[in-house]
């Protein structure tokens, strides 16, 4: 398994009016862009991610209606990466760093 993790410094996203909705999110990390996220109806399926042969970058795909939850991730948590795992069938994912329990909103 072949995984690497990178920290979010900058995000940046959009709305197409053509498809009526989000158009994507480009997450950059300290060397660029990291992922260029997708969004798909919430009733359609997800479409495998690409990944870059050294994991630097990737293509990723979420439901729309995930947009809230992810932009609000990237807002207001700190850290945040974005991690990419070439395991079978490959996978991408947003995550947080390690978080005290129980420390509420600030």
């Amino acid at each position: 398994m072949a995984f690497k993790s990178h920290e979010v410094k900058k995000y940046n996203y959009s709305f197409d009016a053509r498809a009526g909705g989000p158009g994507g999110i480009q997450i950059w990390g300290s060397a660029g862009v990291v992922a260029t996220v997708y969004f798909v109806d919430d009733a359609s399926p997800i479409p495998a991610p690409t990944l870059a042969a050294d994991l630097n970058t990737c293509t990723a795909y979420f439901r729309r209606n995930a947009l809230p939850g992810l932009i609000d991730m990237l807002r207001n948590e700190s850290p945040v990466y974005v991690t990419i795992n070439n395991q079978p069938p490959g996978f991408v994912f947003v995550k947080t760093g390690l978080e005290p329990a129980g420390e509420g909103e600030g």
